[in-house]
């Protein structure tokens, strides 16, 4: 386990993440993808890291991934999708929902077989993000349950028949279909591409409230997400959930699914949560920091930063900011040393 002191070379750019923001790569103590299992499990890691600080794969034979790229088409549901350039990522095409009773769904979409796709092709074109082991290597999904829902049936109806008895039933049908796929999934990702962390990606909120209550979650979607992330788990990959919105009421419920860590917006009051929820639970927080900042206010933004949501280092910075980033990483360097020397470093 390493315990060098932070030193003012670990600061010299020694090249670039290809991921998302390409941010600059440090002359750092030990690798990035070290660093991020000490956070994965459940030890200090010596700076607060990025997401970017992984290698992110895309499973490109995925019709899915084909279907939301600019080029737009259909997914391997048969739903079809656009993209909005405004809003930079991709929506079904609305007025048109393949499903309009739910009880009916398996005569009206597909669930896709991915026994069927050209995985060794995928991991050919990928080569250059398989071969650096110096990163976490994780892969990004899209709908995974509500929003696969709502895919099929369009917001309002997908909503309505969540709560419905009379159509829970045939809900359950469905999300048991989206489940069983989704485990197949994770086992092929883990085969073909050896992968660390997979990503659910499921919104459950809206920017003032969730969609449903705890009760509607606990009953309709819970269990399903816990038998995917078991699944993850017993492949040997971390989770990591996407879910936006004001959801900060669901946390008990990401944390009893399994999720090791989740990128929540900043409208969640994350710094509250990470007190109510010590533990092993990471969370994800975001700084804006504008263009025109001056290096104080940068300086005040990572000390607000530091005080609220980095005093153990166990969390990440969502952030893209360059100048915030590389503060943040002397800082985090720095209070690494200091939780050494106080004994409060989990080694």
């Amino acid at each position: 386990m390493s315990l060098e002191k932070f030193t003012p070379d670990e600061l010299e750019v020694v090249g670039q993440f290809s991921g998302f923001g390409r941010l600059a790569r440090y002359n750092y103590p030990i690798t990035p993808r070290e660093n991020m299992i000490r956070l994965y499990e459940g030890k200090t890691p010596m700076w607060i890291p990025t997401p970017s600080e992984m290698a992110t794969i895309k499973v490109d034979c995925d019709p899915e991934n084909i279907a939301r790229s600019p080029s737009g088409g259909i997914d391997g549901y048969g739903v079809e999708w656009i993209f909005v350039e405004t809003a930079g990522g991709a929506m079904v095409r609305p007025g048109n929902p393949k499903v309009t009773d739910i009880a009916e769904w398996e005569s009206c979409v597909t669930v896709p077989d991915p026994d069927t796709w050209d995985w060794a092709g995928s991991v050919d074109r990928q080569k250059d993000a398989l071969s650096d082991p110096t990163l976490l290597h994780g892969i990004t999904f899209g709908s995974c349950l509500f929003e696969r829902l709502i895919a099929v049936m369009d917001f309002e109806n997908a909503a309505v028949a969540l709560i419905d008895d009379e159509q829970k039933e045939d809900v359950h049908r469905f999300f048991r279909a989206i489940t069983d796929y989704r485990k197949k999934y994770y086992t092929l990702c883990k085969k073909y591409f050896n992968v660390d962390c997979v990503n659910f990606n499921d919104d459950w909120g809206s920017q003032k409230a969730e969609f449903f209550s705890k009760e509607t979650a606990k009953e309709m979607l819970v269990p399903y997400v816990k038998e995917a992330i078991d699944c993850a788990h017993t492949l040997g990959m971390y989770a990591d959930l996407h879910c936006c919105g004001f959801v900060e009421n669901f946390v008990p419920f990401f944390i009893e699914e399994g999720f090791n860590s989740w990128g929540g917006q900043p409208l969640n009051d994350k710094p509250k949560l990470k007190k109510m929820y010590p533990g092993d639970f990471i969370f994800t927080h975001s700084v804006d920091i504008a263009p025109n900042a001056t290096d104080e206010e940068v300086d005040k933004a990572v000390a607000k930063f530091m005080d609220e949501f980095g005093y153990d280092n166990r969390g990440y910075y969502g952030g893209r900011d360059e100048r915030f980033r590389k503060k943040l990483y002397e800082v985090s360097r720095k209070n690494y040393d200091k939780l050494v020397a106080e004994g409060k470093a989990i080694l």
